[in-house]
C-alpha cells in the first residue's frame, strides 16, 4: 500500500462549479486542509463540497482575507472535490492531502 502526501489542487475558482480534484481509480484520498483566499477588494463567497456534498456553501470571504480550514475526511475512488464563488478571480485555493493505493 503506498501513501502520498500530495497538493491535491490549487488555483483560481470561477462562477461555475468546477471540478477541483479527482480521486484516482483504486485509490483513497484523505484531505488534511483548504485553503482559501479572497485576493480581491470585495467579499466574495465559496462554495466548496466532497463528493456532491457541500462542506461550505456560500461562505463569505471577507476582501483581502483568508480562511484555512482542517478536515479529516476521506474521499474514494472517482469522487470529486468541487468548487465555485460568487466572484470570478476572486478565491484561490489550495488543497492538500494524502492519497493511499
Amino acid at each position: 500500500m503506498g501513501v502520498v502526501d500530495k497538493r491535491l489542487g490549487k488555483g483560481t475558482l470561477t462562477t461555475s462549479n468546477a471540478t477541483l480534484y479527482t480521486v484516482p481509480n483504486s485509490t483513497t484520498t484523505y484531505i488534511k486542509a483548504v485553503n482559501i483566499c479572497n485576493i480581491s477588494g470585495s467579499s466574495a463567497t465559496v462554495t466548496l463540497k466532497f463528493a456532491g456534498t457541500e462542506i461550505l456553501n456560500g461562505q463569505a470571504i471577507e476582501a483581502n482575507n483568508s480562511l484555512a480550514v482542517f478536515f479529516d475526511q476521506i474521499l474514494n475512488a472517482t469522487e470529486l472535490i468541487e468548487g465555485l464563488a460568487s466572484a470570478g478571480s476572486a478565491i484561490t485555493y489550495y488543497i492538500s492531502g494524502k492519497e493511499v493505493s
